[in-house]
């Protein structure tokens, strides 16, 4: 397997049945209170999160499990949508309106005025928390900018080319073919934007020649004419053996939660086939592989950036890159551990039993019991809790 870079964000693929953003008058989330009009609006909430139709396929069983946990911890609670955000943002800047926590699951943080960008942001500027500070967000979840810091603190990742947007026609250097290994048979190589995710804008370029990669270049750059563009080199993925007796992708997805880390096998070509593409590290698989280097690095991540939740993507690379992290693979030789996607906000709360390429339901149902738990310590000072399973 090659490493591609993926997303713990929203997938195009998971959302290709979700309605369309709403308009007129909105009917009521099945038990995720929604107000229909700005005049719905309460004064008031415990617990609100945000993204822009009631009716989101992809959000219907997570926010029904937010509302539950909400109603056990006695918290007022409500979807903030295309209808009302806007007035959502007036009213919290004019004292109209506060709200305790806040989940945000739609500020494109690179975007001029996005409003759930904005919505982040006024409930920071009210005094309410957001699950991210938005400023930690928006510097974070821009490739480019994380990819310098995490070079700068050891960590490995993919060798990478920065084009800028202030230098729309440049080509790579000879210096930067031969960084990037592009003479090598097969070599493969990435083209992604800065701030994309979903594998939106991203294209992979076969058996890399100088006008295969301008193509890509230009095409991404016809796209996404503001933004940085990633030109990363392929990552080659060593295979590991789990506890089921089947031999996997040493690839993992690890999800920082308010302080709590989970630890998935992943693999997204398993969706072609229907099977899921996450499946927990077991603890025995933790020692056995001697895998605490994964938490080690997610852990890194999250003191780094100052987010309480994201994902990010690791990879055992066959390959020749530097990283201070390492694992000992299945025939006994050491490898760099290798971050992948590097950290993602948003990170996915559709379930498998919908769609086979969403985290496990139960592992959904403890996440909003988190957001629930930290909801109520800004309400009550205490915690009415459903306590997290503490996963590998």
């Amino acid at each position: 397997m090659r490493a591609s870079p993926g997303s713990g964000r929203r997938s195009p693929a998971a959302e290709a049945g979700q309605a369309a953003r709403p308009g007129g008058n909105l009917r009521p989330a099945a038990s995720l209170p929604a107000p229909a009009w700005p005049e719905d609006l309460a004064d008031h909430y415990d617990l609100t999160i945000s993204h822009p139709a009631i009716d989101q396929v992809t959000f219907s069983l997570f926010d029904r499990m937010l509302a539950q946990a909400a109603d056990t911890r006695s918290l007022s609670c409500a979807l903030l949508h295309d209808g009302v955000v806007h007035d959502a943002i007036h009213r919290l800047a004019t004292g109209r309106l506060t709200i305790g926590f806040h989940l945000d699951y739609f500020a494109l943080w690179h975007v001029p005025d996005d409003p759930y960008a904005r919505l982040s942001q006024a409930v920071q500027d009210s005094g309410g928390q957001p699950i991210n500070p938005p400023a930690r967000a928006r510097l974070f979840t821009n490739k480019a900018a994380t990819h310098a810091e995490l070079l700068r603190r050891g960590l490995g990742v993919p060798e990478t080319v920065l084009l800028r947007p202030w230098a729309p026609d440049r080509t790579l250097t000879s210096e930067e073919w031969r960084r990037l290994r592009l003479n090598e048979p097969g070599a493969r190589v990435y083209v992604k934007p800065a701030n994309g995710f979903g594998g939106r804008g991203v294209t992979r370029v076969e058996g890399a020649t100088a006008d295969g990669l301008a193509t890509a270049i230009a095409a991404a750059r016809g796209q996404q004419c503001h933004d940085t563009l990633l030109v990363q080199r392929e990552v080659g993925c060593h295979w590991l053996t789990g506890d089921d007796g089947i031999v996997r992708p040493a690839y993992w997805r690890v999800i920082h939660c308010l302080s709590e880390y989970s630890t998935f096998w992943w693999n997204d070509h398993e969706v072609e086939h229907g099977r899921p593409a996450y499946r927990r590290v077991s603890q025995t698989e933790m020692r056995r592989l001697r895998l605490r280097p994964l938490l080690t690095i997610a852990k890194e991540l999250a003191e780094l950036s100052g987010l309480a939740w994201f994902s990010t993507e690791l990879c055992l690379s066959d390959g020749p890159e530097s990283s201070r992290h390492h694992l000992r693979g299945s025939d006994g030789k050491v490898r760099p551990l290798i971050v992948i996607d590097y950290i993602n906000d948003q990170c996915d709360v559709d379930v498998q039993s919908r769609w086979p390429g969403a985290p496990p339901d139960e592992f959904v149902a403890q996440i909003a019991n988190r957001f629930a738990d930290a909801s109520a310590l800004r309400t009550y000072g205490g915690v009415q809790t459903l306590p997290m399973r503490r996963a590998a």
